[in-house]
């Protein structure tokens, strides 16, 4: 009984744990697509770099997102191999029980069919009919005939429930080793899992120190144009004022008019029609959730303050992200809205700001508008063409997102803008 206790509770661990380790398992795998799809998107972008022999700070940020995602995957094999690990032990403790059980079964079969001999062969020198009846009818009353011919029929009905119980054990002797038969062959199924994990994360270690390598070459080339990048850091810092005053002004001026409307009204302060507050809500519902503004992409530039990564001693501060992707990529809303402005940057092309009640998205650095001011759209609607620098054929375009006049971080809003 004891034995039969224990192997149930094995079995009920074993059966949650693989529950368990299918959710972690599918998490994983999903991350891991995710890594390798842009570990893909990285290496082409790369690989079209060096045709064009292009050396610039967003092919080092391309390079560096891409080590970081490496990190990553090695991280989740690493994880994945510990999974393994668990199921492996908890399948091998199944197996051992499954085992002892199966031995329990063994005997207890094997003590019934001796029973069952011993009663069979009682039976078969007590067979007569005639001995029977003597034996019955040699009774002193009526009542011990009576308690003679029960225990006839009990013995019958005994040897009876014998052949069940012996049919009954063999029933679960054979489950039991079929299921015997699956952990065993579940458990040689994950020890080639777990191999193959382990083959790719020394593979992924291999290919990260190759990579290491090919950053410090390029931080390398690069310190030698300083004088360039500082340049080029300043028109950069100069487009992004020119931006982020246009996008002020227009902020502005959109409160500026809501305030006109409610004060007509009679509505206090700053106040949205009930469409734009349903709107508004719907957007800060889908935090973290948004689509990406390009289909395919790498976040290269993250939001706030960053160390320059190869001028020392400088920090620099993107009001949004920069996201670099393939040459032709056009830009989607993230969310359903109306095209507020469309702005030209002297030499940043053209960008597009989007309301969503009280929200506002930001589409920077294209070089074909698809829409019209005042225009609705919906989530993943075509709005532009990312501009393609023909010097160095870098395609990268820019979204950030504002409350009001607050400035948001657009990777806490996008869905797995890690």
């Amino acid at each position: 009984m004891f034995q039969w206790t224990k192997h149930i509770i094995c079995v009920l661990l074993c059966t949650f744990s693989a529950i368990v380790f299918a959710q972690s398992k599918e998490e994983l795998q999903n991350k891991k697509e995710q890594l390798q799809n842009e570990i893909k998107l990285t290496n082409e972008l790369l690989n079209e770099a060096k045709k064009e022999k292009n050396s610039s700070i967003n092919t080092l940020s391309t390079l560096k997102r891409k080590i970081t995602s490496r990190n990553e995957m090695i991280t989740t094999l690493g994880i994945e191999i510990g999974l393994y690990s668990k199921q492996i032990q908890q399948l091998e403790q199944e197996v051992f029980v499954t085992e002892e059980s199966i031995k329990q079964k063994q005997v207890e079969l094997q003590s019934l069919k001796e029973e069952y001999a011993k009663l069979v062969y009682h039976a078969y020198h007590n067979r007569g009919a005639y001995d029977r009846l003597a034996f019955i009818f040699s009774a002193h009353s009526f009542h011990q005939a009576y308690k003679r011919i029960k225990y006839f029929q009990q013995y019958s009905q005994f040897r009876q429930q014998q052949v069940k119980l012996i049919e009954e054990k063999e029933a679960e002797l054979e489950r039991e080793l079929l299921s015997f038969k699956q952990s065993k062959a579940m458990l040689l199924v994950e020890k080639n899992k777990k191999t193959k994990a382990l083959v790719n994360t020394e593979s992924e270690k291999q290919q990260l120190d190759s990579e290491k390598d090919e950053q410090q070459s390029l931080v390398n080339e690069l310190a030698k144009k300083e004088k360039h990048l500082k340049t080029e850091l300043k028109t950069k810092e100069q487009q992004s004022k020119i931006l982020d005053a246009q996008i002020r002004k227009i902020i502005e001026e959109e409160i500026r008019k809501a305030k006109e409307v409610a004060a007509s009204t009679g509505t206090p302060s700053f106040s949205m029609t009930p469409e734009q507050k349903d709107l508004a809500e719907k957007f800060t519902n889908n935090k973290g959730t948004l689509p990406w503004p390009v289909e395919r992409g790498v976040i290269i530039e993250r939001f706030g303050k960053q160390k320059h990564p190869v001028l020392a001693g400088i920090e620099t501060y993107n009001n949004g992200i920069k996201i670099t992707t393939e040459k032709g990529s056009s830009v989607r809303a993230i969310f359903d809205g109306t095209v507020s402005r469309i702005l030209n940057i002297p030499g940043a092309g053209k960008a597009i700001i989007v309301s969503h009640g009280d929200y506002f998205s930001v589409y920077n650095n294209l070089s074909d508008v698809f829409v019209t001011v005042g225009q609705s759209l919906k989530t993943k609607q075509e709005i532009g063409l990312v501009f393609t620098n023909s010097s160095n054929n870098e395609t990268i375009t820019e979204l950030q997102i504002w409350n009001g006049n607050k400035k948001l971080n657009p990777s806490q809003w996008l869905y797995r803008a890690y």
